[in-house]
Protein backbone atom coordinates (compact mmCIF):
# COMPACT_ATOMS: atom_id res chain seq x y z
CA UNK A 1 0.00 0.00 0.00
CA UNK A 2 1.38 3.62 -1.08
CA UNK A 3 1.43 5.79 2.03
CA UNK A 4 1.89 9.21 -0.05
CA UNK A 5 2.12 10.22 -3.49
CA UNK A 6 5.67 11.14 -4.66
CA UNK A 7 4.54 14.07 -7.23
CA UNK A 8 7.28 15.04 -9.62
CA UNK A 9 10.61 12.81 -10.14
CA UNK A 10 13.80 14.53 -10.02
CA UNK A 11 17.52 13.31 -9.70
CA UNK A 12 20.19 15.44 -9.66
CA UNK A 13 23.34 14.90 -11.99
CA UNK A 14 25.56 12.81 -9.48
CA UNK A 15 22.14 10.87 -8.95
CA UNK A 16 21.57 10.33 -12.42
CA UNK A 17 24.93 8.98 -12.71
CA UNK A 18 24.84 6.47 -9.83
CA UNK A 19 21.52 4.85 -11.27
CA UNK A 20 23.26 4.68 -14.69
CA UNK A 21 26.79 3.12 -14.04
CA UNK A 22 24.36 0.57 -11.41
CA UNK A 23 21.42 -0.07 -13.56
CA UNK A 24 19.31 0.95 -10.39
CA UNK A 25 15.92 -0.07 -10.98
CA UNK A 26 14.35 3.84 -10.22
CA UNK A 27 10.83 2.42 -10.13
CA UNK A 28 11.47 -0.13 -7.53
CA UNK A 29 13.41 2.30 -5.09
CA UNK A 30 10.33 4.67 -5.70
CA UNK A 31 7.94 2.22 -4.58
CA UNK A 32 9.58 1.19 -1.70
CA UNK A 33 9.70 4.47 -0.44
CA UNK A 34 6.19 4.97 -1.16
CA UNK A 35 5.75 2.33 0.97
CA UNK A 36 7.45 2.98 3.65
CA UNK A 37 10.94 0.89 3.59
CA UNK A 38 12.93 3.93 4.13
CA UNK A 39 16.05 1.67 3.80
CA UNK A 40 19.24 3.11 5.57
CA UNK A 41 17.78 5.80 7.88
CA UNK A 42 18.78 6.44 11.24
CA UNK A 43 15.65 5.54 14.22
CA UNK A 44 14.77 9.14 14.40
CA UNK A 45 14.40 9.71 10.90
CA UNK A 46 12.47 6.58 10.17
CA UNK A 47 10.36 8.73 13.28
CA UNK A 48 10.06 11.73 11.71
CA UNK A 49 9.18 9.72 8.47
CA UNK A 50 5.99 8.51 11.00
CA UNK A 51 5.53 11.48 11.82
CA UNK A 52 5.76 13.22 8.31
CA UNK A 53 2.89 10.87 7.30
CA UNK A 54 -0.10 12.76 9.49
CA UNK A 55 -1.95 14.95 7.25
CA UNK A 56 -1.53 18.15 9.16
CA UNK A 57 2.35 17.34 8.88
CA UNK A 58 4.65 20.28 7.14
CA UNK A 59 7.99 17.70 6.78
CA UNK A 60 9.73 15.63 4.50
CA UNK A 61 9.89 11.90 3.97
CA UNK A 62 13.81 10.85 3.12
CA UNK A 63 14.77 7.25 2.45
CA UNK A 64 18.61 6.05 1.96
CA UNK A 65 19.69 3.68 -0.06
CA UNK A 66 23.13 1.82 -0.76
CA UNK A 67 23.97 1.44 -4.32
CA UNK A 68 27.36 0.36 -4.70
CA UNK A 69 29.53 2.23 -1.95
CA UNK A 70 27.31 5.26 -2.28
CA UNK A 71 24.32 6.20 -0.54
CA UNK A 72 21.17 7.17 -2.71
CA UNK A 73 18.54 9.84 -0.92
CA UNK A 74 14.80 9.87 -1.98
CA UNK A 75 13.79 12.95 -0.62
CA UNK A 76 9.34 14.14 -0.91
CA UNK A 77 8.84 17.25 -0.52
CA UNK A 78 6.23 18.49 2.54
CA UNK A 79 3.82 19.42 -0.08
CA UNK A 80 4.47 16.06 -1.97
CA UNK A 81 4.73 17.77 -5.52
CA UNK A 82 8.23 16.42 -5.98
CA UNK A 83 10.29 13.75 -4.92
CA UNK A 84 14.35 14.11 -5.59
CA UNK A 85 16.96 11.45 -5.72
CA UNK A 86 20.18 12.55 -4.89
CA UNK A 87 23.74 11.61 -3.56
CA UNK A 88 25.86 12.45 -1.01
CA UNK A 89 27.62 14.96 -2.69
CA UNK A 90 24.83 16.95 -3.37
CA UNK A 91 24.10 16.74 0.50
Amino acid sequence: MKLFKLGQITMTPSAISIIARFKVPIGDLLDRHEKGDYGEVSEQDWHENTLALLPESLERIMSVYRVGNTKLWVITDPDRKVTTLLTEEDI
